[in-house]
Parts: C-alpha cells; sequence; structure tokens
C-alpha cells in the first residue's frame, strides 16, 4: 500500500494529476445526473425530470466509461517500460497486475467520492435551470443522499480496474526481454480480433444511422443520432490503422518536398507511434461528433416543429393570451362578423405508461412513465391537421378515447384500437381507448383528447370568412387579444421552449468540457513520455526551432485527423435525423457549430502539446 502511494503521489504525480481531475470530474457528472434522476423516482409527479436525466443519464454513462477507461491505459501505456524493467529484475506478472490494480483503487477511492459529492450538491445550484424549463416546480428542492456516490463507485470502479486489467495484461504477456525491448516502441499491428471489432461496429453504426429512414419521427432519429458514438468507438477500435494510412499519405506528400524536413520526422512519429497518437485523436474526434450530433439534432428539432405547426393549423389567426381566452371571450369571439369556425386548445402535462410494471423495478416503478402533454381539442376540429394516419378525431367525441402521435406508437406497443394508461400531477392512472395516431406529434404533442374542462383555454384558432380575415383580426385586437398566424404562432412556441434549450447547451456544454479534459490530459501524458525522445534528438543535432516545427506538424495532423475522423463519424447521423424529422437530409447540419467544435478541437491540441514540448526542448 505505501509503495502505491508514493508511486501515485510522488514518482508518478504528474501523469496521475491528469487522470484525478478527469476522474473527478466524471465523478462530479455522475452525481449530478444520479441526484436528478434519483429526485425523479422519488416524485412520479415529475415525469419530465426522470425524462431529462435519464437521456442524459444514458450518453454520460457510454462517454464517462470510455473516457475514463482511455485516459487510465494511456496513463499506463507511458509505463510500459517501468514494468518492463520491474519484470526484468525479478518482478513476477501476478505483483505488476497487483500493483496496477492497487494504484487505480488508490486513485478511485481518493478522488471519485469527493468528486460524487460536489456532484451531489452541485446539482441543486442547477436548479433554477430546471424550473425556467418548466420540468421542476417553484420551491423544489433537491435531498442529499448517498445514492450518488454508491452509482458513481460502480460505474468507475469496474472501469478502471478493466483498463488497468488491460494494460497489466499488455505489459506482463511478453517476457522480460521482448518487454524491455517493445517498451520504447508501438505494436504496428491490431490483433484480428480488434479489426473485426471495429468493422462490425462500423456497420452497426450505419445500420443505426439509418434507423429513421425507416421509422421517420423523434424516435427513429433519437436512436440514429447515437450513431455518432457508435462510429467514433469504431475509429477507437480501427485508430491505430487510420492514423498510420493517415501518416503514410502525409509522408508521400513531405517526401516531395513540402514541409521540410520537420514534417518527414512528425509524420515518421505519427506512424511509428500510431497507438499513442490514436489515444489523443478519439477524443478530439469524440468532441467534434459530440458536439456537432447534438447541436444539429436540436436545429433539426425546431426545423420540424415549425415546419408541422404551420402545415397543421390552417386557421387563419391563432388568438392566444396571458391568461388563457376565457369563456366570455370566446363568446364573443363567435358572434364577430365574418368568424367561420372556431377551434380551442388546452394543454397540460401528463404521463404515458410505455411499459408494463415490473415488480423487480420496485421503487424504480417511475421510468415506466414516459413524459408527454396532452393537449384537449374542442369538438370542431376543422382549424386542426395534425396529419391523422388512421382513425378520425372525431371518435374523440367517446368518453374515454385518445388520439397517440406514431412516435407514441414507435416507443409503445399500442395501436389503434388498444388501451393505454394515462395520468396527470397526482391523480391515479386512468385507461383511454386509441382512436386515432397522427404524424405531427412535434407540434400537437403525443396525446389528443377532447377538451370537455371549464375555464380559460390556452389557444384559440379562428377560421374567417374569405375576404373579412383583416377586419375579424382588428376586432379581436379590440377585445385584448393576441392575435398571430401560424407563422408567428410557430415562432412563439420556438421562443417558449428557450429554458429547455439553455438547460440543454449547459449539459452539453458540461459533457463536452469533461472530454475535453481528458483529451487534454492524454496529450499531456503522451507528451510527458516522449522527453527522452526530445532529449536524444537535441544531443544528436536537432534544434529547438526544428523540434518546435516537428510538433507543430504533430499537432496539426492530430487535429485534422481528429476532425476528419469526428465529421466523418457524424455525417450519417445527421443525414438520418434531418430525413426522420424534416424530411429533408441537410436539415440537421449547422456549419457553424461543427466550426467551432472544431476549433475547439484544434485548441484542445494544441495547448495539450506545444507548451509542453516548449519547456522540454529549453536551449538551443
Amino acid at each position: 500500500m505505501r509503495v502505491a502511494l508514493r508511486s501515485l503521489l510522488v514518482v508518478n504525480r504528474a501523469a496521475v494529476l491528469g487522470a484525478g481531475i478527469v476522474v473527478a470530474l466524471a465523478a462530479m457528472l455522475l452525481g449530478i445526473t444520479t441526484a436528478w434522476l434519483e429526485a425523479g423516482v422519488r416524485h412520479p409527479e415529475l415525469p419530465f425530470l426522470s425524462s431529462v436525466a435519464g437521456s442524459f443519464a444514458g450518453t454520460l454513462l457510454l462517454i464517462t466509461v470510455f473516457m475514463v477507461a482511455n485516459v487510465f491505459a494511456g496513463v499506463l501505456r507511458e509505463r510500459r517500460r517501468e514494468f518492463a524493467l520491474l519484470r526484468a529484475v525479478g518482478a513476477t506478472a501476478a505483483q505488476i497486475r497487483g500493483t496496477v490494480r492497487t494504484e487505480v483503487l488508490l486513485l478511485l477511492a481518493l478522488v471519485a467520492p469527493l468528486g460524487a459529492v460536489v456532484g451531489t450538491f452541485a446539482a441543486a445550484s442547477v436548479t433554477p435551470l430546471l424550473r425556467a424549463s418548466d420540468i421542476v416546480p417553484a420551491g423544489f428542492t433537491l435531498t442529499a443522499s448517498v445514492v450518488p456516490l454508491l452509482t458513481t463507485l460502480v460505474v468507475l470502479v469496474p472501469t478502471g480496474l478493466l483498463a488497468a486489467a488491460m494494460a497489466a495484461r499488455a505489459a506482463t504477456r511478453p517476457s522480460p526481454t521482448d518487454a524491455v525491448r517493445a517498451s520504447t516502441t508501438d505494436v504496428p499491428t491490431l490483433s484480428t480480433g480488434r479489426r473485426i471489432a471495429a468493422g462490425v461496429t462500423a456497420l452497426a453504426g450505419l445500420g443505426i444511422a439509418a434507423t429513421p429512414f425507416f421509422t421517420p419521427g423523434l424516435v427513429g432519429s433519437a436512436a440514429g443520432a447515437t450513431s455518432a458514438i457508435v462510429l467514433v468507438v469504431a475509429a477507437a477500435l480501427a485508430g491505430p490503422l487510420l492514423v498510420q494510412w493517415a501518416a503514410r499519405r502525409g509522408l508521400a506528400v513531405a517526401r516531395r518536398g513540402v514541409g521540410g524536413a520537420a514534417s518527414v520526422l512528425a509524420l515518421l512519429n505519427a506512424r511509428g507511434a500510431s497507438r499513442r497518437l490514436s489515444a489523443a485523436v478519439v477524443p478530439l474526434a469524440l468532441l467534434v461528433a459530440l458536439g456537432t450530433v447534438q447541436t444539429g439534432t436540436d436545429a433539426a428539432v425546431d426545423r420540424a416543429t415549425a415546419d408541422q405547426l404551420v402545415a397543421g393549423l390552417p386557421a387563419d389567426l391563432v388568438v392566444t393570451s396571458s391568461g388563457g381566452v376565457t369563456a366570455d371571450q370566446l363568446e364573443r369571439i363567435a358572434a364577430v362578423p365574418g368568424v367561420r369556425a372556431t377551434t380551442t386548445m388546452r394543454d397540460r402535462a401528463g404521463s404515458v405508461q410505455v411499459e408494463q410494471p415490473d415488480e423487480d423495478l420496485g421503487g424504480l416503478g417511475g421510468l415506466e412513465w414516459e413524459p408527454t402533454v396532452v393537449r384537449g381539442l374542442s369538438a370542431d376540429t376543422r382549424s386542426v391537421d395534425p396529419d391523422v394516419r388512421s382513425g378520425s378525431l372525431a371518435a374523440l367525441d367517446a368518453p374515454g378515447t385518445v388520439a397517440v402521435s406514431n412516435d407514441l406508437v414507435a416507443l409503445t406497443p399500442t395501436g389503434l384500437g388498444d388501451t393505454v394508461q394515462l395520468r396527470s400531477g397526482d391523480s391515479p392512472a386512468t385507461s383511454a381507448r386509441v382512436v386515432a395516431a397522427y404524424d405531427r406529434g412535434l407540434a400537437f404533442g403525443d396525446v389528443l383528447v377532447r377538451d370537455r374542462s371549464a375555464g380559460p383555454v390556452d389557444t384559440l384558432l379562428v377560421d374567417a370568412r374569405p375576404g373579412d380575415r383583416a377586419a375579424v383580426r382588428e376586432a379581436l385586437l379590440a377585445l385584448d387579444l393576441r392575435v398571430t398566424t401560424a407563422d408567428g404562432y410557430a415562432a412563439s412556441v420556438l421562443r417558449s421552449g428557450d429554458g429547455e434549450r439553455r438547460l440543454s447547451l449547459v449539459l452539453v456544454i458540461a459533457l463536452l468540457a469533461f472530454v475535453a479534459a481528458a483529451a487534454g490530459s492524454t496529450l499531456l501524458t503522451a507528451m510527458r513520455g516522449r522527453r527522452g525522445e526530445f532529449g536524444l534528438l537535441q544531443r544528436t543535432g536537432a534544434t529547438r526551432a526544428q523540434l518546435l516545427r516537428m510538433a507543430g506538424v504533430e499537432t496539426a495532423f492530430t487535429a485534422v485527423a481528429a476532425v476528419v475522423i469526428g465529421t466523418v463519424a457524424v455525417v450519417p447521423a445527421l443525414v438520418g435525423v434531418g430525413q426522420g424529422l424534416a424530411g429533408a437530409p441537410s436539415s440537421g447540419f449547422d456549419v457553424g457549430a461543427w466550426a467551432g467544435f472544431s476549433g475547439a478541437a484544434v485548441v484542445v491540441a494544441v495547448l495539450g502539446v506545444l507548451p509542453g514540448v516548449a519547456r522540454t526542448v529549453r536551449g538551443r
């Protein structure tokens, strides 16, 4: 134990510091997310909290496991020579594996609990964003518990131990002599199993990206968006081969006199140290892919929502009021000369059961319910067109009936004539028979019912006689009401979601900051492991300027490779998302966002390499 502590805190403290920061950030994000998810389970009347936390938790879990394992693998890879020398002087493979396992457990024990506790209390500071997004009510507070800490340890400890076991196995598998010889070079080839895994993962990613073409709508598009991460994982498996291929192509150009000797030396290093370099390229590629697919998906959702609202509201005018349109105002509007028909819409938060109850879930039974907006329509529905594909909205006149979106149909084993369970707030669940299914779920929500409630309505759709629209508009404005067109109403609906977009932006920035920190840590660790290489080059005549130029070329190679891999990984996902949501493959592309995330990857690559190299090669 004392030897392991000395290794962590003294001998390898620089590399361990970077890994510790990554583990702490991962633990903090896991703590925040688990605190939200636990609160959602404790409060089933807040289904949107469980939905938001669960959605983010799935992505966070995948990214956390991937990045933490990559960072541990990078730190331990740079210690191959140390492990080889230990074996050469008599240490057994079991002793080295035990040492590595103990060091990883000590690091996790020192850092992970602290990060989880900070995350648990930091979750409360984000509650105002949840309130602004109408996910939780005013006055809602999070209750601290040990669940985030336990969850964090359950995720990070197996991840760290698995990375340690794989690194220790690679270090102890060769004979001591071969291990010393191989400790200064990368293995130039990949195993057959890893090649096959890379190919299968890439094919799976492309198949997932095509999901929206067969399952249009939000559900298919959400699945298609995950293909970007799957394709980055495929790139990670094939990373050394991709780096070698790119370096060879670059060398063919550099040897024709382009870039000079520094470029040739840098590309030779990239080709010879492809494993080390791919470990830095892949996190940066993930930064580009994850940020681009998230912003692209948000843009496609906004466009599809606006298109569906404009197409689904054939009414001439849309009327709203800060306190709702009252019954008296409805009567006065109906009596306005030129008004041909009106349709009212009233929204309330609710949830629908998407899975059958499972006794083994216990207190997690609230996860069986999907939050949604239940929209009530008046009897005259001539001013709305949710694009009904089966059944009829007229059947909503019968008590205990609902119409559901095809997104909900894709999410649940529900069809025309089936029964669904609905609930609103603290009210008990009620059964309703499905009498219609429609396509425009982004515009009208997942559930439509006949509005039988009293009180002010949220929105009134007015259909005017030909030629009377302007006169009707003036009459409605005289009643001190807000009057707009379908286009204006669509724009206001999108503006009302600004709180949700801010929350989504904060979550994405936090996740990308974690990825950037992990990528930076990997680059710094790799650079520190090359001090001997730079010293040898200086002793054999290389000048400081030459080494800095070489490092600059390597940095550019790393950044360009990351941007290219991230872009290639994200394009299939965005094509599928755009097609599934808006029917236009290009609607998910946000070139400005892509450029911003690509620039961030370049900045991380530069800061992770050049300052350290400049300090290392001081002198000539």
